[in-house]
């Protein structure tokens, strides 16, 4: 419990309010809103709570409640308050302070909202539709819309509530008090939402953003490795299937309750794809091996193991990620935008992202859940997610073809040999589209060149300038 109240609650409540959480470890080592634990691989629960922060509702509506409690709190708990107080706070002028409140902040909270979705349409239309959910999960947009709601809320219930009934001299003050703190987190998220509309929506906003969901995958050993599992090498085994009853992605795995149950069976499970598979009626989900068959309630609880939906996840799918950034530089090359800068960023970002799952590889994952075998991630993949697009649009353009090879010639020293033999392919066929592609040869040639280093570098015996 104590991990939930860690993890999943500073993932839903705004960062402001981080302070009303019961905690051991400072504010700034809370894991990030953009995630769960890179480190921890999480329960179905857990996860379905920390999909709630990607709803522009939560937020408001808890701070709303709280607003409510406190205004309840005001009537209840004034006699705890002596009446021969220092401040004397007349009903007159708290209903006018709290009447400017509440129609200053619809027009605000008004404002943010038009503000918001004109950026999430900006971002569909410009980058791609599929980094527009990554967007709205930016903390200070929802910080800054949840401390204007709250507080018309306050504004709106505190009118009626000292309109209806009498608070006294003590709930007037204590109402006071929860007024000049709405005015001061509402002054502070006005300040920061003004820094954060001005770049809200641009592409450079929207790359970092992305960037920055996708690290949170490539950094942890356990998504980029076998989540947690045992390796699983050469062909599925035989044994009992366990199918799907829907269509749709794979979002989750719950590889702990998997472990348990494999336990329990004395067998070991085999878990056939991994986060981001796309399966349909009558497609495995996973083999449980030494069993023909397994009773009722076995093959329910495997199958409530893994969170199916409609769309994918990049905090549990990379290759998702890579796709995402795929779709941002392909748009970028198309003739009506003809932006290969943004195609080139993209490149910058996803040898970054690949830098770093090499990094984290060279640790050795340790085995949580031994009873689990998970098939790990192909580079062969990663690149296919990464590249293709990028190379096929933008084949006819020198500048794009060069940094394609250059980034392929810094994977190829990052010291893994699949992603090595991985890189060398895409390098091939990327140079083989520019040679069909480029109009003047001596471009070819240089993009040719290019190319020959990746192939020398790939053997450890270049090193590209």
């Amino acid at each position: 419990m104590r991990l939930r109240w860690r993890v999943v609650y500073p993932a839903i409540l705004p960062q402001d309010c981080v302070f009303l959480l019961p905690y051991r470890t400072a504010p700034e080592t809370l894991a990030s809103p953009a995630s769960l634990s890179s480190t921890d691989k999480v329960t179905k629960t857990e996860y379905l709570l920390s999909e709630l922060r990607s709803r522009l509702w939560v937020k408001p509506s808890i701070m709303g409640i709280a607003a409510v409690l406190w205004v309840s709190f005001a009537y209840f708990g004034a006699h705890l308050l002596p009446d021969d107080l220092f401040i004397s706070i007349k009903r007159d002028i708290l209903i006018n302070l709290l009447g400017i409140m509440a129609s200053t902040m619809l027009t605000v909270a008004t404002f943010s909202v038009a503000a918001m979705v004109s950026a999430f349409s900006a971002v569909s239309t410009t980058a791609t539709p599929r980094a527009a959910r990554i967007v709205m999960r930016d903390n200070a947009t929802q910080n800054s819309l949840t401390s204007f709601l709250a507080a018309f809320i306050y504004a709106i219930v505190a009118l009626v509530a000292i309109s209806v009934v009498d608070y006294g001299i003590g709930g007037r003050v204590l109402l006071f008090a929860g007024y000049t703190v709405m005015v001061a987190w509402v002054l502070i998220s006005f300040v920061r939402w003004v820094d954060r509309v001005s770049t809200l929506g641009r592409m450079g906003d929207t790359l970092e953003r992305v960037e920055e969901a996708c690290r949170v995958p490539f950094t942890s050993p356990d998504t980029m490795g076998t989540l947690g599992a045992a390796e699983a090498t050469g062909a599925p085994v035989t044994g009992a299937e366990v199918r799907v009853e829907r269509v749709g992605y794979i979002q989750n795995i719950d590889i702990a309750d998997l472990d348990s149950l494999a336990r329990e069976l004395g067998s070991t499970i085999h878990v056939l794809e991994r986060p981001g598979a796309f399966f349909g009626p009558h497609d495995s989900l996973a083999i449980v091996s030494g069993r023909d068959e397994l009773d009722d309630e076995s093959t329910g609880r495997i199958r409530r193991a893994f969170v199916i939906g409609d769309t994918r996840r990049v905090e549990s799918d990379p290759r998702f990620g890579l796709i995402i950034l795929s779709e941002i530089a392909d748009r970028a090359l198309s003739p009506a935008v003809n932006d290969p800068g943004t195609a080139i960023a993209v490149l910058g970002i996803q040898v970054r992202l690949m830098e770093a799952w090499c990094r984290h590889r060279r640790e050795t994952p340790e085995v949580k859940y031994p009873n689990i075998k998970v098939y790990p991630l192909d580079p062969e993949d990663l690149l296919d997610d990464s590249l293709t697009s990028i190379s096929r649009d933008g084949s006819a353009m020198y500048e794009v073809g060069a940094r394609i090879q250059k980034s392929l010639a810094m994977l190829t020293r990052l010291g893994n040999e699949k992603l090595t033999a991985a890189a060398l392919r895409h390098s091939r066929l990327a140079l083989e589209q520019a040679e069909r592609s480029l109009p003047t040869e001596s471009h070819k040639g240089l993009v040719r060149a290019l190319a020959g280093k990746v192939e020398q570098s790939s053997s450890g015996n270049s090193d590209l300038s």
